[in-house]
């Protein structure tokens, strides 16, 4: 039973799809705040949990028959993905859709969820990797939700041909890893590394093919060609969620086969605070962030589709957070923890904005903005402080998430890869201005002059994600902090 309790937040979790199953059906749609009453419920519950025991230190460390290790790393980020898809829930009932969701929508949210709790926590290739998959294919249907939309269809195709060949490709640099180690576990990963393996050829295909499906998960290149479609066929609020909770579970996971393969016991231990430079996983890490920052950067400035335009600016925040694997010691991820939690606030709040004025315009065209700063003002005002952070900006949470993540680069010895990341930052003004000049700068569009009203609602779950960006800047000592006392506790074997 106390192996068990790795598993409650699964558990509470899988209820809360059931219940939403069952009241989805019993209620025949006579009763449509139920569903989000529900899964909303679920959520906070998971959350409440994951705050408890992150606060209870004897309860943050729970083994599940070496499957899952359920340690303060993977709480961090059960309770993020848990966060995300609460507000994405919210934001689909108050920022874009015209219609509310069913229950299938909110089952896979939840079902989403479950696979990321579970993929945050797997310490074992074949959990994983079923972990994996269930974030994959609920994706795929939220994609899809709205069934006559052609192109949220087209969208979901893609993301399946897409998803398909990165998970193939895992699938075999996984069975290639399991033959190297003889067992399914990480630990029996890390010491077949630590005894040679890393030497052999067959090593350097397992962890390329590994990093592939890892690298579809986090919209990195070169498997980002799915994020720019997908974001804009999908609804909005589904958008910011697989940005913001797909990336970070991905990240989650990722930190911890990076780990195995680097053969690394513990971020914590003084013998292991450095991923060797000569590792191969530690050179695809580093490639694959300075090509997911430029490409991604460069790639947004020719957008004119507000949605394309998040899209990319998702590559770029990739690459940048793969600076903080590539260096690998305890600062560097303690600052991807703390840049994960800033990308939560601006990320959401991008979308939730994006959502509200596609609503209202019609378009998710940039050419439809014009004037919006006149005609709308306080909207206009959220969605200028969001793109300024997002750009990292001082006074704002951006800049803070930026200079610390840069800071632990340049404290391991590595200044060209902080220059690399900082001439991205400046490119990446260029384009996240576009649409503050399109709001300010042009004349009004003669074909919507009314202004863009925001329900109760979605002014509430505006401010409670833009806030944070402005006054935690004011106040960001505790946040980094916590996320100082989250790194050492991972493990990565049983």
């Amino acid at each position: 039973m106390t192996a068990f309790g790795a598993l409650l937040p699964t558990i509470l979790l899988t209820a809360g799809l059931l219940a939403v199953l069952f009241a989805d059906v019993l209620a025949k749609g006579r009763r449509p705040l139920l569903l989000p009453w529900i899964s909303g419920t679920a959520l906070v519950a998971v959350a409440v949990l994951a705050l408890s025991w992150l606060v209870d230190d004897r309860g943050s460390d729970r083994v599940f028959f070496a499957a899952l290790r359920m340690d303060r790393f993977a709480l961090v980020m059960t309770l993020f993905c848990a966060v995300a898809g609460l507000v994405s829930i919210l934001a689909t009932m108050v920022g874009e859709g015209n219609r509310r969701p069913g229950g299938e929508f909110h089952a896979l949210v939840l079902g989403a969820v479950v696979g990321m709790s579970v993929l945050s926590a797997a310490v074992d290739l074949v959990t994983l990797y079923l972990a994996f998959e269930l974030v994959s294919i609920t994706g795929y249907v939220l994609v899809g939700m709205h069934r006559a939309d052609r192109l949220a269809n087209e969208a979901s195709l893609k993301y399946v041909l897409f998803g398909a060949v990165s998970s193939g490709l895992m699938l075999y640099g996984l069975s290639l890893l399991v033959g190297l180690a003889g067992g399914t576990s990480l630990e029996a990963v890390r010491v077949a590394v630590a005894g040679g393996a890393a030497s052999q050829p067959v090593f350097v295909a397992a962890t390329v093919l590994v990093f592939a499906g890892f690298a579809f998960k986090i919209s990195a290149v070169p498997f980002q060609f799915w994020a720019p479609d997908v974001y804009q066929g999908a609804p909005a609020a589904v958008a910011g969620f697989l940005a913001v909770a797909s990336k970070a579970a991905g990240f989650a996971g990722l930190v911890r086969v990076v780990a195995s393969l680097g053969a690394v016991t513990a971020v914590g231990a003084p013998t292991s605070s450095v991923l060797p430079v000569g590792t191969p996983i530690a050179a695809i890490l580093a490639i694959s962030a300075v090509l997911s920052m430029t490409v991604g950067n460069l790639a947004a400035c020719r957008q004119t589709d507000l949605k394309r335009l998040l899209a990319y600016s998702s590559i770029a925040h990739a690459g940048y957070m793969l600076m903080g694997l590539a260096i690998w010691s305890s600062t560097s991820l303690s600052a991807l923890v703390f840049y994960l939690v800033v990308y939560l606030f601006m990320n959401l709040a991008a979308f939730l904005l994006a959502g509200v004025m596609i609503r209202a315009t019609g378009s998710s065209s940039l050419a439809s903005l014009k004037g919006l700063g006149f005609r709308s003002p306080w909207l206009a005002a959220a969605f200028t402080l969001v793109m300024l952070s997002l750009t990292g900006l001082p006074p704002l949470l951006g800049f803070l998430g930026k200079l610390v993540l840069f800071e632990a680069v340049i404290r391991g010895g590595y200044v060209w890869f902080a220059v690399i990341g900082l001439l991205n930052g400046a490119i990446s003004l260029y384009y996240y201005a576009k649409p503050l000049m399109r709001m300010y700068l042009e004349d009004q569009d003669e074909t919507a002059v009314a202004p863009v009203r925001m329900g109760a609602g979605a002014v509430v779950l505006t401010c409670v994600l833009v806030l944070p960006v402005v006054a935690l800047f004011l106040y960001w000592g505790p946040l980094a902090t916590w996320a100082r006392d989250v790194v050492p506790n991972v493990r990565f074997g049983s």
